[in-house]
This record gives structure tokens, C-alpha cells and sequence, in this order.
């Protein structure tokens, strides 16, 4: 078969279309997921679905947090505590995060983590519509909240317009001074398991005479059908079909490539090439023609991002995507070199 004028080897055109297929996928796949965790996050105001409301009452101090949160975050480290701030006009919390907590996605700069929310140094998060408050002193950016500078770690957002954009994230211990420690809170984590762990680690380390008020019965568990039924589950079982059709495919188009090699892999004995050599010189090729393959797979995942809105790839989609197929690729030629040998 000749391309341009050249001709290519039996077989590879095949197994270009074939990875060009299973990356056009894994693309779609990988920027479906992160959409539809993102428009979660945006739906459900930064929290995860599972999220307890509790509140803190009699607490005399209001530095009793600095003895509980330090035994805290070194007992659980999959939590966060967000402190809903009163404000008519923007949506505002304080939070303290350990762990993997729902991050947003990120317009500039990052996310809080354990040391950032767990500060004196008044630090915020803030939506992309609040960036033209910021105002920048010696090399930092700061945005001001009630006759107080917060620092500006970074600007959360979406492309498309969603909540996230309203919203401004600061840090616990500023959140606190604002609506004091006898308030409501807000407890998440990212299993419910350890949302229920935290929460009781929380009821126990508040000293006389405060009292903790949070709710942690575990809900009741689906039945199979309810389990199996379930958007997210339908979801999943189709990402994993499609993507198990085309590598099915791609098995069976790599067993034609290597057997239209053959007489290459005899005449490489021939002239004394060792197995290690064999197996680096068919890797080459092999890669050489996945790699043209998810490049077109890319191009594709591009131009249909130009054609439909929804469908939008970053390069953290195609890194993500480019590992999969790597790693793919290479269980796929190993096992079918392995049993095309055997014959």
C-alpha cells in the first residue's frame, strides 16, 4: 500500500487505524470525566454529595480549633471543614483541607492544601469574576474582604460560566474570626468512610464545655439493581465497552502486523540478532506507528472540540490519554509477540 507516495509496510496502516481509534477514545473518555466531575463540583457548590452539615456550640474559646486541628489532620488525612461565611452578595467560605478534597478547576495559581488553609497568614481562593478586585503590592496579589488583605493563591474557574467563577475560598482561621467558632460547619471528604471517620475525631477532640452537633449515620446501602442501574455505573460500563472493543480490535490487528513480519523476524536470526534485539527493533516499529496514530487520534479530538463546545481536551487530558495508550500499547505487543513466538 503506498501513502503519498511511499509505501507502507503490510499491516501498519491497520495498526494506525487502530491506535488512532483507541486514542480519539481514551480522549473522549478522559474529557468527558474531567467535564463531568466539573460540572459536579459547579452543581453541587465545591462539595462532593455526601458532605454533613454539623455545628460547634458553648465553646468559650475561640481558639479552640488550634488544639483541635493539628490532632486532627496527624489522626485523618481525608478531609475538609468549610465554614460558611454569611454574605448576601457573594459565595464565601473558610475551609480547612487535608487530603484529596474537591479541588476546582484552576484558571491560575493552585489550590488550597493543608498548609495554605491552615494559616495566620490571611490567604484566599477566588473565582475568575472577582479577579479585576485584586489588586497586586510587591510581587503578590491581594484581595480585600472586610478591611482585610488576603493574599490571592489563585483563581478558580471554567471556561463556560458556572458557580465556580461567584465563589471565593479563604482560609480557616480568617473564616473563623469573621463568623466565630460557635457556628455552623460543614464536614466532606472524599469517601464517606472517612467523612464519618473525621467527623467522629472531631466530636471527640472538642474539650468541655463545647459540644459538637453532627449527624453520622451512614446511609442505607443500595440494593445491586439500584447499584448497577445508577447513571454514574451505566456510565462507566460504556466508557469501559467501547474501550475494550477497539483493544480487542487493536490485539487482533497487531497478531496481522507481527505475522506479516515473519520472514523480518528470520532473516534478523539469520544474520545473529539476539532476542533482546528483536524485541528492541519490532518495538521501534511498533511505536513508531502508535505513536503517528494518537497524534491523528489527537488532531481528531481537536478539530471535533472546534466543531462541538461540549467536547473540549487539555493537555492534561492528552498527557493522561498518551499514558494510557503507551502503557496499553505495550501490554498488547508483548502479549501478542509472546504468543505469536510460540507458534
Amino acid at each position: 500500500m503506498k501513502i503519498a507516495g511511499k509505501k507502507v509496510p503490510k499491516g501498519t496502516f491497520l495498526l494506525f487505524l487502530s491506535f488512532t481509534a483507541v486514542s480519539l477514545c481514551l480522549l473522549l473518555i478522559v474529557s468527558a470525566a474531567r467535564a463531568e466531575r466539573t460540572n459536579n463540583l459547579s452543581q453541587n457548590m465545591m462539595y462532593s454529595g455526601h458532605e454533613r452539615n454539623f455545628y460547634v456550640a458553648d465553646a468559650g474559646q475561640e481558639n479552640q480549633w488550634e488544639e483541635v486541628m493539628p490532632s486532627l489532620s496527624r489522626q485523618c488525612d481525608d478531609f475538609a471543614i468549610y465554614v460558611p461565611i454569611d454574605d448576601s452578595a457573594i459565595v464565601m467560605r473558610g475551609i480547612c483541607v487535608s487530603g484529596r478534597a474537591q479541588a476546582p478547576p484552576m484558571v491560575e495559581g493552585s489550590y488550597f492544601d493543608f498548609a495554605s488553609s491552615w494559616t495566620d497568614t490571611p490567604k484566599a481562593v477566588i473565582g475568575k469574576k472577582f479577579r479585576q478586585e485584586v489588586q497586586e503590592r510587591e510581587g503578590k496579589k491581594y484581595y480585600t474582604y472586610q478591611g482585610t488583605d488576603f493574599e490571592v493563591i489563585g483563581v478558580m474557574g471554567t471556561k463556560e460560566e458556572s458557580r465556580l467563577d461567584y465563589m471565593v475560598m479563604l482560609d480557616f482561621k480568617s473564616a473563623i474570626r469573621m463568623a466565630g467558632i460557635n457556628t455552623s460547619y460543614v464536614l466532606d471528604a472524599g469517601r464517606e468512610s472517612a467523612l464519618v471517620d473525621a467527623g467522629k475525631k472531631i466530636d471527640s477532640l472538642f474539650a468541655h464545655p463545647a459540644s459538637v452537633m453532627i449527624f453520622l449515620e451512614e446511609g442505607e446501602d443500595s440494593s445491586l439493581i439500584e447499584q448497577l442501574l445508577s447513571r454514574d455505573a451505566i456510565m462507566d460500563t460504556m466508557y469501559a465497552m467501547i474501550l475494550t472493543s477497539f483493544s480487542l480490535s487493536t490485539v487482533l490487528v497487531t497478531f496481522i502486523w507481527l505475522r506479516f513480519r515473519r520472514q523480518l523476524f528470520f532473516a534478523w536470526r539469520l544474520c545473529g540478532y539476539e532476542g533482546r534485539l528483536q524485541c528492541l527493533e519490532i518495538s521501534k516499529r511498533f511505536y513508531l506507528a502508535a505513536g503517528v496514530g494518537f497524534a491523528a487520534g489527537l488532531f481528531l479530538m481537536a478539530l471535533l472540540s472546534l466543531v462541538m463546545a461540549d467536547i473540549q481536551v487539555q493537555v492534561a487530558d492528552a498527557l493522561q490519554a498518551f499514558g494510557i495508550t503507551v502503557g496499553l500499547g505495550t501490554v498488547i505487543l508483548f502479549l501478542c509477540y509472546a504468543l505469536d513466538r510460540r507458534k
